[in-house]
């Protein structure tokens, strides 16, 4: 069972991520600030990262960057209902094998759509 990191401060949206990836036959483990975050990265291994960029004071973005130098092979998800990718991309990241972005509000069916592209591309975490 591949394991998900699922990085989301609003509680409800949390947890409706949290009950879609089980459906999908995932095992995820959720944080809601970026210290849970960086806390259950450093106990454990993931297979892919879904993050929101706006984190009640801390930025999404600086766990990709983080991840990038230390994990490179662990794809992401950036999900963001307050930036757009014109300023996800203005920050030095580019779409590609390992990051998608998605514009909240979104349809489960859209993430599940770009979980499974992820897994076609071929990242290696998550074959």
């Amino acid at each position: 069972m591949l394991s998900v990191l699922i990085v989301e401060d609003h509680q409800a949206v949390r947890e409706a991520l949290v009950e879609a990836f089980t459906g999908w036959n995932y095992s995820p483990v959720s944080a809601g600030t970026m210290d849970e975050a960086v806390a259950e990265l450093t106990t454990r291994s993931f297979d892919l990262v879904v993050t929101d960029v706006d984190l009640g004071g801390a930025n999404g973005l600086e766990l990709v960057r983080l991840l990038g130098t230390s994990q490179p092979e662990i794809p992401f998800i950036v999900i963001s209902g307050r930036f757009g990718p014109k300023e996800i991309l203005a920050g030095g990241f580019e779409v590609g094998n390992r990051l998608r972005y998605l514009q909240k509000p979104f349809l489960l069916s859209q993430l599940q759509a770009v979980v499974a592209e992820l897994q076609r591309l071929g990242s290696p975490a998550t074959n």
